[in-house]
């Protein structure tokens, strides 16, 4: 999936690199993790940079909803910020707006999330992630730099299984 020339060019006027030809999964992960490294926390960095790349479908503000995801709902080292940020931003594109869509396609879709982020971390918690990567230290560097790049992996899945699943007419240009 191809973004459209003018999103290609509003992100590399915001991110660099961009090009129309890049895939809206690389552009998600590529903002993501800039966003991460920019400041915003892991669960804002996902939704932020997946809602970005599917037409800003809501204000930027939504990334606020994530805020509290910070290690592991509120620094308690539970589910990380970057799997709810990206279960979040799944519910974005996939979710429901009334009581009477079907819910299948988000949480089937949300299971497929939480699948490929297990098999890829072997964990699902901040704190499990965070004592293999750097023996628990949270300020360690190779911390920061891993969960920038998970951040950027998770914002990346988040498009693919909703290109696999064609979910969500409003991602990228589907």
């Amino acid at each position: 999936m191809a973004m459209s020339e003018a999103q290609a060019r509003e992100l590399q006027a915001r991110f660099g690199a961009t090009s129309a030809s890049e895939s809206t999964a690389d552009a998600a992960a590529r903002i993501a993790a800039a966003y991460y490294a920019k400041g915003y926390f892991c669960g804002e960095s996902v939704l932020r940079a997946v809602n970005e790349v599917s037409g800003s479908p809501l204000p930027p503000e939504v990334s606020r909803l994530a805020s509290g995801f910070c290690e592991g709902l509120g620094g308690s080292k539970c589910i990380c910020g970057a799997l709810a940020g990206g279960t979040m931003a799944l519910g974005l594109i996939s979710g429901r707006q009334n009581e009477d869509e079907r819910w299948e396609p988000s949480y089937y879709a949300t299971a497929e999330l939480r699948s490929r982020w297990i098999a890829d971390q072997q964990a699902e918690t901040c704190d499990e992630v965070v004592a293999r990567v750097a023996d628990g230290d949270m300020d360690a560097p190779e911390r920061w730099s891993h969960c920038c790049d998970l951040v950027g992996r998770t914002a990346r899945w988040v498009l693919e299984i909703a290109e696999e699943h064609s979910l969500g007419e409003q991602v990228g240009t589907a």
